[in-house]
């Protein structure tokens, strides 16, 4: 994190803006001193952010048609059918996704930003605070999934029946100690930091900027949680939706990333633990 001081201003409005530590401060500094004049055409944000939706949508496209035809080439040289299930498919068709998500993040702080990752979205190391809040944040936000699991499984299979389905995670039943260890770190430590620097990072900042710090949390939340329907199902926007606005509120409460890393990192890492349990498989 960089220490308070004077740098130069992300939205333009004058040559330099205060960075109180933590976030953007409303205090501009030009020729004229700290009552820098802005004609009244200016734009004024309603929140700290840099511009970058379009950039964002360009992005995640992008890296979906990154994905797409990763999906086409091992279809193409495979002899399996189940290339879904493949390890080394999984992990090459998600880094061709995050390529899109990071080159949007980095292209909109260039663009539009400091060309600072730390200044413009708040990109840090946890200290102890970050991993307390985020580690608890994480553990409720997963209660929220599994309270709706445990009623599908009362409503619909009864407390006495079994469950013999594969668990599915990203989309596909990891198998092998390979499968695994891939899926592991990228659920656990990838998308943690690559979907937070997005979503959070990015698209967050892009609404506040335009909307506000509480509206932008909820929008950005419904966007997250919708973006997992292609790999996790219809009923994803419902899961992920509350756990999605604690990440926001982690991102607007504390001023950077970290917390919501720790918690998106933990809010993953205990589906694991909850794979141990038969009705949750």
């Amino acid at each position: 994190m960089h220490p308070p001081s004077w740098y130069p201003d992300p939205w333009r409005m004058a040559p330099l803006r205060w960075w109180d530590g933590y976030q953007w401060s409303p205090i501009l500094y030009g020729p004229y001193g700290e009552a820098w004049p802005l004609p009244a055409p200016i734009f004024v944000p309603k929140g700290p952010g840099i511009k970058g939706g379009g950039i964002a949508a360009v992005g995640a496209g992008v890296g979906a048609v990154g994905s797409v035809i990763v999906a086409i080439v091992f279809a193409a040289i495979s002899s399996d059918h189940q290339v879904a299930n493949s390890p080394w498919y999984l992990l090459i068709s998600q880094l061709a996704l995050w390529v899109g998500f990071v080159g949007a993040v980095i292209i909109a702080s260039r663009k539009n930003g400091t060309k600072s990752l730390v200044r413009d979205y708040g990109l840090s190391w946890p200290g102890k605070r970050d991993a307390w809040k985020g580690f608890l944040a994480g553990l409720v936000g997963r209660a929220c999934p599994t309270l709706l699991i445990l009623l599908a499984v009362l409503a619909f299979k009864g407390t006495g029946s079994s469950n013999t389905a594969s668990p599915q995670i990203l989309g596909t039943t990891p198998a092998g100690t390979t499968g695994w260890v891939i899926v592991v770190l990228l659920t656990v430590i990838g998308a943690p930091i690559v979907e937070e620097l997005l979503f959070r990072g990015l698209i967050q900042g892009a609404f506040t900027r335009r909307v506000g710090a509480v509206p932008a949390i909820f929008v950005t939340a419904l966007i997250f949680s919708s973006a997992h329907i292609l790999g996790e199902g219809l009923l994803a926007p419902i899961v992920l939706f509350p756990t999605a606005v604690i990440l926001g509120y982690l991102r607007y409460r504390t001023g950077h990333l970290a917390a919501g890393m720790v918690a998106h990192a933990t809010f993953n890492a205990s589906l694991f633990l909850l794979l141990l349990v038969p009705a949750f498989r």
